[in-house]
This record gives structure tokens, C-alpha cells and sequence, in this order.
């Protein structure tokens, strides 16, 4: 007798989770690294103001953040199990705290990250820090059918989308918008 198939979820292009993060945790976060961004890089380490404006930080895997690491990690798991189902290995050792201002129409065009530079990432996770009245513009922005579809601004949203999916962050014209970013990886697509 042939084995059934595990019934698969009904896939979906993004999962979300409201007060991922705590407002006291959101707020040291931004306290304690503000100071050290530094402008945003492209996949293979350079720079282009066309394609992206936005200053970042990253948090390394080490003891002091490893309640956020494993926090991100067992929601990702989670979020993988009730809508992706990919093969996942873990969460890559750099979390990105980002800052996109209005000084300088601070965004991000039309991008994956999926690509030749990072061909093992799965899912990407973005967790909103900036409530949504301290900015206009800003918005994280998914390409899935024929119009860009506008995720939740709200404040400590935990966000997740497959990686090869075509995202962008619209150019903030008043404000900071800040944000954390993190990346699932696997073994590579098959």
C-alpha cells in the first residue's frame, strides 16, 4: 500500500506576528546601537544610492543577543511549518538593525535576497521598530501579483516572506523608520 502524502499548507507569500518584541526591548535596541550605523551595502559589498539609501548595524551572534537570536529562530520554525514548508538550517549570524531617514529619502528599490551572493538564504524576516506615526513613506513592500502589496507598519510586527521574493522599502519623506532585519538559511533550493 502506497504511503500518503503529508498534506501540505496552502502556501501563502508572507506571514505576520504582532509585539514580537517588547517596546522596552524595541527601544534599547535602537539606544544602544543608534550611534554606530553606518551606510548600507549591496549583496557583494558595495555601495549605490540609486539602489539603496539606509544606514545599518549589525548584531553578531554573541551571548548579549542570543535571546533574540532564538527568539527569531523558534518563530521562523513556526512561520515555516504552518506556510512554507523549506528546508531550513538556521539563522545567519548577522542581524541587520536598520535605519532608513528621511535627510535623505532613506528606501530601498526592488530587490530579492535570494541571489548569487546569498544562495542558501530561505526566508527573510523583517520586525518593524519605529512606530508607524514617526514616519510617512517607509513602507516594507512585497511584488506578488500585479500590484505591490504594503505589509504592517505596526509597531514590533515580526514579518516573513521566502527570500526570492521581490520586496523593496519606499523612500521615507518624514521621519526615521527603523527596523531589524534577519535571514533564514538552508541547504541550497532544489
Amino acid at each position: 500500500m502506497a504511503k500518503e502524502k503529508e498534506e501540505q499548507p496552502y502556501f501563502q507569500p508572507h506571514a505576520t506576528a504582532q509585539k514580537f518584541l517588547t517596546e522596552q526591548e524595541m527601544d534599547g535596541l535602537i539606544a544602544e546601537h543608534a550611534a554606530f550605523v553606518a551606510e548600507g551595502k549591496l549583496a557583494y559589498g558595495h555601495t549605490d544610492p540609486t539602489i539603496r539609501r539606509s544606514q545599518v548595524v549589525y548584531l553578531g551572534l554573541i551571548e548579549k543577543y542570543r535571546w533574540l537570536y532564538e527568539r527569531v529562530w523558534t518563530a521562523a520554525r513556526e512561520c515555516n511549518r504552518l506556510f512554507f514548508c523549506v528546508d531550513l538550517g538556521g539563522v545567519e549570524s548577522e542581524l541587520q538593525l536598520a535605519r532608513y531617514d528621511s535627510a535623505d529619502q532613506g528606501f530601498y528599490g526592488w530587490h530579492t535576497d535570494f541571489s548569487g551572493a546569498r544562495p542558501l538564504r530561505k526566508l527573510s524576516i523583517t520586525i518593524q521598530l519605529s512606530n508607524s506615526d514617526d514616519y510617512e513613506g517607509g513602507d516594507l513592500e512585497l511584488l506578488y501579483d500585479k500590484e505591490p502589496y504594503k505589509l504592517d507598519r505596526s509597531r514590533g510586527t515580526f514579518l516573513v516572506f521566502p527570500s526570492f521574493m521581490l520586496h523593496r522599502v519606499t523612500p521615507v519623506t518624514r521621519g526615521t523608520r527603523w527596523s531589524l532585519v534577519a535571514w533564514i538559511g538552508g541547504k541550497r533550493w532544489q
